[in-house]
């Protein structure tokens, strides 16, 4: 194996998909992409609170100044009405999450040692985005968790999981 596809989202299982696909990276010398798809759809409460806790430095610095100033301080109060209010700081957001997230995995695959690891920030719609990334990337499997962040769409539609694996051409893990 010469190349793995990590696609990430936060959820729990993705960690542990994390933890495989570097384990894995590590003991076959691989090269490891990690990815993360940025959503399109509206926030979620959960977003919205991990924003507000752990990344509002972040937000701050792909904040506009027209968006900034629209606030009266960057304080939680601030914060929470522009996480509430501001539909334009959904792609801010999600790209301040995204990015902290590929850091962290990214900082875990240089800690277990893989020589050659990229990162990926990509926006669409998260199947068809993570078999295109596979093939720029010609990685041999891609490893996902099997079930995401997604809500109630993920259980009408499928799951991004299913969709990834019933269409790839390369071998998938999913990890619970």
């Amino acid at each position: 194996m010469d190349s793995i596809l990590l696609a990430v989202d936060g959820s729990d299982h993705s960690e542990k998909a994390a933890e495989m696909a570097i384990d894995l990276a590590a003991k076959s010398d691989a090269k490891l992409s990690i990815l993360h798809v940025l959503d399109e759809h509206p926030l979620s409460e959960a977003e919205r609170s991990l924003a507000e806790v752990e990344y509002a430095g972040e937000i701050k610095k792909y904040a506009s100044a027209s968006t900034v100033e629209t606030v009266r301080g960057f304080g939680k109060t601030g914060m929470q009405s522009m996480l509430l209010q501001h539909a334009e700081t959904n792609n801010i957001i999600r790209t301040a999450l995204g990015e902290g997230l590929i850091a962290r995995y990214r900082r875990d695959a240089d800690a277990a040692g893989i020589k050659d690891v990229d990162t990926r920030l990509e926006t669409g719609d998260p199947a068809s985005t993570i078999l295109t990334s596979a093939k720029k990337c010609n990685a041999d499997m891609i490893v996902l968790g099997s079930r995401g962040q997604s809500d109630i769409r993920g259980l009408l539609l499928g799951s991004v999981s299913h969709k990834v694996a019933n269409m790839s051409e390369i071998t998938v893990v999913t990890v619970k």
